[in-house]
Protein backbone atom coordinates (compact mmCIF):
# COMPACT_ATOMS: atom_id res chain seq x y z
CA UNK A 1 0.00 0.00 0.00
CA UNK A 2 2.90 2.07 -0.54
CA UNK A 3 2.24 5.90 -1.53
CA UNK A 4 -1.58 6.12 -0.34
CA UNK A 5 -1.70 8.72 1.74
CA UNK A 6 -4.63 9.90 3.99
CA UNK A 7 -6.24 12.76 2.00
CA UNK A 8 -5.66 16.72 3.27
CA UNK A 9 -4.94 19.86 1.91
CA UNK A 10 -2.82 18.39 -0.85
CA UNK A 11 -4.40 15.68 -1.71
CA UNK A 12 -7.93 13.81 -2.53
CA UNK A 13 -8.34 10.15 -3.54
CA UNK A 14 -10.23 9.82 -6.40
CA UNK A 15 -12.04 6.69 -6.94
CA UNK A 16 -12.73 6.10 -10.73
CA UNK A 17 -16.58 4.14 -10.52
CA UNK A 18 -17.95 3.07 -14.09
CA UNK A 19 -17.64 6.75 -15.92
CA UNK A 20 -17.00 8.74 -13.23
CA UNK A 21 -14.65 9.91 -10.24
CA UNK A 22 -16.21 9.54 -6.95
CA UNK A 23 -14.37 12.12 -4.16
CA UNK A 24 -15.49 13.02 -1.03
CA UNK A 25 -13.91 16.08 0.86
CA UNK A 26 -14.62 19.43 2.58
CA UNK A 27 -13.12 22.06 0.44
CA UNK A 28 -12.25 25.74 1.94
CA UNK A 29 -13.69 28.66 0.05
CA UNK A 30 -17.08 29.45 -1.59
CA UNK A 31 -15.19 30.11 -4.90
CA UNK A 32 -13.59 26.05 -5.10
CA UNK A 33 -17.11 24.54 -4.12
CA UNK A 34 -19.34 27.02 -6.48
CA UNK A 35 -17.11 26.08 -9.55
CA UNK A 36 -17.80 21.77 -8.73
CA UNK A 37 -21.48 22.77 -7.83
CA UNK A 38 -22.28 21.42 -10.71
CA UNK A 39 -20.68 17.65 -9.53
CA UNK A 40 -21.73 17.68 -6.06
CA UNK A 41 -24.28 14.65 -4.75
CA UNK A 42 -26.12 16.22 -2.19
CA UNK A 43 -27.76 13.23 -1.39
CA UNK A 44 -24.60 11.05 -1.43
CA UNK A 45 -22.56 14.07 0.19
CA UNK A 46 -19.53 13.40 -2.38
CA UNK A 47 -18.54 14.60 -5.86
CA UNK A 48 -18.77 13.07 -9.02
CA UNK A 49 -17.07 14.08 -11.97
CA UNK A 50 -17.61 12.41 -15.30
CA UNK A 51 -13.99 11.20 -16.84
CA UNK A 52 -13.89 13.21 -19.76
CA UNK A 53 -13.64 16.15 -17.09
CA UNK A 54 -11.50 14.78 -14.35
CA UNK A 55 -8.51 16.78 -15.97
CA UNK A 56 -9.89 20.00 -16.41
CA UNK A 57 -11.32 19.76 -12.45
CA UNK A 58 -7.92 18.45 -11.18
CA UNK A 59 -6.09 21.07 -13.20
CA UNK A 60 -8.74 24.12 -11.34
CA UNK A 61 -7.71 22.42 -8.21
CA UNK A 62 -4.31 22.33 -8.49
CA UNK A 63 -4.69 26.43 -8.98
CA UNK A 64 -6.72 26.81 -5.09
CA UNK A 65 -4.00 24.02 -3.81
CA UNK A 66 -5.63 20.91 -4.18
CA UNK A 67 -4.57 17.99 -6.06
CA UNK A 68 -7.03 14.75 -6.94
CA UNK A 69 -5.39 11.52 -7.05
CA UNK A 70 -6.48 9.01 -8.89
CA UNK A 71 -6.71 5.86 -7.14
CA UNK A 72 -6.39 2.50 -8.93
CA UNK A 73 -6.58 0.01 -6.74
CA UNK A 74 -9.70 0.60 -5.29
CA UNK A 75 -10.23 -2.63 -3.70
CA UNK A 76 -6.77 -1.58 -1.36
CA UNK A 77 -9.90 0.74 0.47
CA UNK A 78 -12.75 -1.18 0.61
CA UNK A 79 -14.06 -2.70 4.06
CA UNK A 80 -16.48 -5.61 4.26
CA UNK A 81 -18.57 -5.44 7.12
CA UNK A 82 -21.18 -8.62 7.44
CA UNK A 83 -24.74 -7.38 7.47
CA UNK A 84 -27.18 -6.59 10.32
CA UNK A 85 -24.39 -6.10 12.85
CA UNK A 86 -23.48 -3.24 14.20
CA UNK A 87 -20.79 -0.53 13.51
CA UNK A 88 -20.37 2.90 14.19
CA UNK A 89 -21.92 5.63 11.88
CA UNK A 90 -18.62 7.48 11.07
CA UNK A 91 -18.09 4.61 8.77
CA UNK A 92 -20.38 6.23 6.45
CA UNK A 93 -19.35 9.68 6.97
CA UNK A 94 -15.93 8.83 5.32
CA UNK A 95 -16.95 6.53 3.06
CA UNK A 96 -17.39 7.17 -0.54
CA UNK A 97 -19.89 4.91 -1.66
CA UNK A 98 -21.75 1.55 -0.43
CA UNK A 99 -22.38 -1.09 -2.34
CA UNK A 100 -24.41 -4.04 -0.75
CA UNK A 101 -23.29 -7.83 -1.42
CA UNK A 102 -24.78 -10.99 -0.21
CA UNK A 103 -24.09 -11.26 3.47
CA UNK A 104 -21.80 -8.09 3.63
CA UNK A 105 -22.09 -4.12 2.80
CA UNK A 106 -19.12 -2.94 1.29
CA UNK A 107 -17.60 0.45 1.95
CA UNK A 108 -15.30 2.24 -0.28
CA UNK A 109 -13.16 4.98 2.13
CA UNK A 110 -12.12 8.00 1.51
CA UNK A 111 -8.27 7.60 3.15
CA UNK A 112 -6.16 4.46 3.94
CA UNK A 113 -6.58 5.95 7.58
CA UNK A 114 -10.57 5.92 7.20
CA UNK A 115 -9.68 2.02 6.39
CA UNK A 116 -7.51 1.51 9.28
CA UNK A 117 -10.58 3.09 11.58
CA UNK A 118 -13.99 1.83 10.47
CA UNK A 119 -11.45 -2.12 11.18
CA UNK A 120 -9.98 -1.12 14.16
CA UNK A 121 -13.46 0.14 15.58
CA UNK A 122 -16.25 -2.60 14.08
CA UNK A 123 -15.84 -5.93 15.22
CA UNK A 124 -16.74 -7.46 12.06
CA UNK A 125 -15.07 -4.94 9.15
CA UNK A 126 -11.89 -6.10 7.46
CA UNK A 127 -10.22 -5.15 4.70
CA UNK A 128 -11.68 -6.73 1.30
CA UNK A 129 -7.87 -7.41 0.38
CA UNK A 130 -7.84 -9.99 3.49
CA UNK A 131 -11.55 -11.67 2.08
CA UNK A 132 -12.37 -13.63 -0.82
CA UNK A 133 -15.12 -11.49 -1.75
CA UNK A 134 -14.58 -9.62 -5.13
CA UNK A 135 -14.26 -6.08 -5.66
CA UNK A 136 -17.84 -5.06 -5.72
CA UNK A 137 -16.65 -1.46 -7.67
Amino acid sequence: MAGFRRANRDTVNAFRINSEYLFKYYFEGDDVFARLRNHYNHTQYRFEVPVEEFEEINSFLEDHGYSLTPVSAVEEFVVVVRKYTEHPGNIFKQSVIQQSIPKYNCFLMTDQVAVDEAVSKTASAKPLTETGIDNPF
